[in-house]
């Protein structure tokens, strides 16, 4: 370990400045450059706007995992079966060439589309060169980590008012009340966290909505721990209270909303005592979070991933019921309370005209949409054409999120290749993700990846992961040192932040972009679509700012975060078909779904397994602060704090079924079983269990059958990913799903 140093970018010609990506925060960095072009020593970048130098314990690892001894350093080639383990080095030249004459015959025969992408870890040159190259070579189905987040929360709040708060935060001296529902910003996000601290400290209240009694809960003046997958009711209990007790706000109700009159008769059902039927939330607490919400002042319902992953109607409920409560307050665009968010400032950067998705719609190979638009068809191109006309008149290139539009669905694209429906997917491509781990239906994707369907596996990545494992190539990337960087938020923000390369890549490593520009110029009509260099495709986003990527660099400033505007809706209009806040929005309607808030949760919704049979409810997926997702699981010093799986379990619960604190678990569904350490906590609800998720152990035995511990402990081992459960946008039901616990000796493998 590399103790932090204090470091001056300004004055010190051996300096360099970029930022971290071992989570999406991007917390600005310094680093010390010693005479073989490596970093020797980092701090953090107190001009940085996001963290100001502040740096979480992932950061801290950078040195570790750059000079990491299981790092992948050259590019590898199968020679024996799939997962067998033999392979052959060979150059970048060879496999780019290897590859694209693949990709190129797939396309020839099965038509682009049946190619895939599947992005995972946080990365920024990644994401959207995989949506260029998606757009260029004519696939919709194309996937990044953000499928798991945001689909399902993207489209209902941009359907219901034309714009999202995703990305947005709150003001430390302006937001009176804050509701954190879904999140853990102790763990997931310190940059919030601190902002969120400030927050209490200038008096605003704190609301937590968490089965579990979280590190932010505990600061929380008031915890709803509600029943798993029931948020869309107790955001109708909520309605019902405002509207009740006449605190929501009628003036924007009556002058900007829609819908009102339907959402007032379904919230009406939704007494207090009904909403604790459902959610287990007291009723007396329901009455005073609506209070608490509606009215102090400006109030922040802060996006979190939970209600995104709640699966089947659930989901639907969840983020509808959100918008509508963040739109009947009275908030939205309000300072201090739910910032819209605003397009890209032309004048500064050039986002969707380099993704251009537009190719992608009237692209001339293209004959079928993504392989999930039948079942989610407004996951889909023609989703994405109905909501770039629908905001059109705010966004003339449409919104620069609608990459959360187009976003296919990866169990259907693990059907396409097992069960060639709705078409055959023949190619996959997986950069700097593990699929099997991070993104459900882990036994899907593995039954994918060694189907004799699949003609192509390639994976990218800084680690030999269990998916990599399978691969036919395998290619080393470089990590966020040893590349130039540009981070812009996947399109949802509207600032950005630019990084200089800070080291020399260790053996053959590259950074994403190349991958992409590589097959691109070998397979694209345009080859001058691909600049040579990624700084060359930054000076492209730049270039409305007048400077360089090298100018932005190595400048005094490194990063544009323009000031938000505020009630923008008062000289447009909302960027929805009607203009107004569509509580009961057209767009859903329009795609054949329910628009109306009616809750579709538990007790109502499709069983993943019978209730008699597995009695509990599992959360896994709850960020810690030393891991991102299946992530950073190699460093040793993370390993030695987080050395092992736990679950979260009510002692009351572990009694029941025989189960020891501190002694290892199953969890059990109809999927099989996986096996984590007890960890009693008297805070728990005691009809649910939190089991860690994303687990593998890349110590353990790799190649097949063992793919380094992927069966053993990994909660997307087990989580459900038929069609039926997936949700409106086809996010997957990866929280909530029904399970059983009992004590357990030794490991067990999930799949087999």
């Amino acid at each position: 370990m590399v103790a932090l140093a204090k470091l001056d970018f300004a004055d010190d010609p051996n300096v360099r400045r970029t930022f971290c990506t071992f989570c999406p925060q991007h917390c600005g960095m310094l680093f010390e450059v010693g005479h073989d072009h490596q970093p020797v020593a980092f701090d953090g970048d107190r001009n940085n706007p996001v963290a100001k130098g502040k740096l979480c314990i992932k950061g801290t690892t950078a040195l570790e995992i750059h000079h990491h001894e299981d790092r992948l350093n050259f590019p590898l080639k199968r020679v024996g079966k799939r997962g067998e383990g033999k392979w052959e080095r060979i150059s970048w030249e060879q496999a780019m060439d290897e590859i694209a004459a693949k990709l190129a015959r797939i396309r020839d025969t099965d038509g682009p589309e049946a190619v895939a992408t599947l992005g995972g870890t946080h990365k920024t040159p990644g994401d959207w060169a995989s949506w260029r190259f998606a757009a260029d070579f004519g696939t919709p189905n194309f996937v990044s980590q953000g499928r798991n987040c945001g689909v399902g929360e993207y489209i209902a709040e941009t359907a219901v008012y034309g714009w999202d708060t995703v990305y947005q935060t709150y003001h430390p001296t302006k937001t009176k009340c804050i509701v954190i529902w879904g999140s853990n910003p102790a763990e997931s996000s310190p940059p919030s966290f601190e902002r969120l601290r400030e927050s209490q400290k200038n008096g605003a209240k704190l609301i937590v909505v968490d089965p579990r009694r979280t590190k932010t809960a505990e600061r929380a003046d008031l915890h709803l721990q509600l029943r798993p997958r029931t948020d869309g009711a107790l955001a109708l209990g909520l309605v019902h209270v405002m509207i009740r007790d006449e605190i929501y706000d009628k003036q924007f109700v009556d002058e900007w909303c829609l819908g009102f009159d339907e959402v007032e008769a379904e919230a009406a059902k939704w007494t207090p005592e009904r909403t604790e039927e459902i959610t287990g939330v007291p009723g007396e607490d329901v009455v005073k979070a609506a209070h608490m919400y509606a009215t102090p002042g400006p109030a922040r319902l802060s996006f979190g991933v939970a209600p995104t992953q709640l699966g089947e109607g659930a989901s639907r409920s969840a983020v509808l019921g959100r918008a509508i409560l963040r739109a009947i307050s009275g908030n939205l665009d309000r300072p201090g309370g739910e910032p819209l968010g605003n397009p890209y400032d032309s004048s500064k950067f050039a986002w969707l005209e380099n993704i251009n998705f537009e190719k992608l719609v009237d692209h001339p190979l293209r004959t079928r949409p993504s392989v999930n638009a039948h079942e989610q068809p407004i996951t889909s191109i023609e989703g994405y054409k109905a909501f770039r006309e629908a905001t059109s008149r705010i966004y003339p290139q449409g919104h620069t999120g609608t990459c959360y539009v187009l976003f296919a669905s990866q169990p259907a694209i693990y059907r396409a290749i097992t069960r060639q429906d709705p078409y055959p997917v023949k190619a996959v491509i997986v950069q700097s993700g593990e699929p099997m781990l991070s993104m459900g239906a882990g036994q899907d994707a593995y039954e994918a990846f060694t189907s004799d369907n699949l003609e192509l596996l390639v994976t990218m990545d800084l680690w030999m992961t269990p998916t990599a494992q399978l691969s036919d190539y395998v290619l080393p990337a470089a990590d966020f040192m040893e590349r130039a960087d540009l981070s812009a938020h996947w399109g949802i923000g509207n600032f950005f932040v630019v990084g200089q390369q800070v080291a020399s890549p260790i053996g053959e490593r590259r950074n994403d972009y190349d991958l992409w520009a590589e097959l691109g110029r070998r397979l694209s009509d345009d080859p001058d679509y691909w600049p040579e260099t990624v700084e060359g495709m930054f000076d492209r986003f730049l270039e409305p700012s007048g400077k360089t990527y090298r100018e932005w660099a190595d400048g005094e400033v490194n990063h544009h975060f323009p000031r938000p505007v505020f009630y923008k809706y008062k000289e447009h209009g909302f960027a929805t078909p009607s203009g107004k806040v569509e509580l009961v929005p057209s767009l859903f309607e329009r795609f054949g779904l329910d628009a109306s808030p009616v809750y579709t949760g538990p007790p109502y919704a499709k069983p993943d397994a019978p209730e008699d049979d597995f009695p509990l409810q599992m959360i896994p997926g709850s960020r810690v602060r030393e891991l991102t997702a299946s992530n950073l699981r190699q460093s040793k010093r993370l390993s030695r704090i987080r050395p092992e799986p736990i679950c979260d379990i009510h002692p009351d619960t572990a009694r029941r079924y025989g189960v020891v604190d501190g002694e290892w678990m199953l969890i059990e569904r109809p999927e099989g079983a996986i096996r984590q350490r007890a960890r009693f906590d008297a805070t728990m609800r005691e009809d649910t269990v939190n089991p860690d998720g994303y687990w593998w152990n890349p110590g353990e035995q790799r190649y097949e059958p063992h793919l380094s511990g992927v069966w053993v402990s990994n909660a997307n081992a087990i989580t459900p990913g038929s069609p039926e459960l997936t949700s409106f946008a086809g996010d997957q039901p990866l929280r909530g799903a029904r399970c059983r616990v009992r004590a357990a000796e030794s490991p067990v493998a999930a799949h087999g």
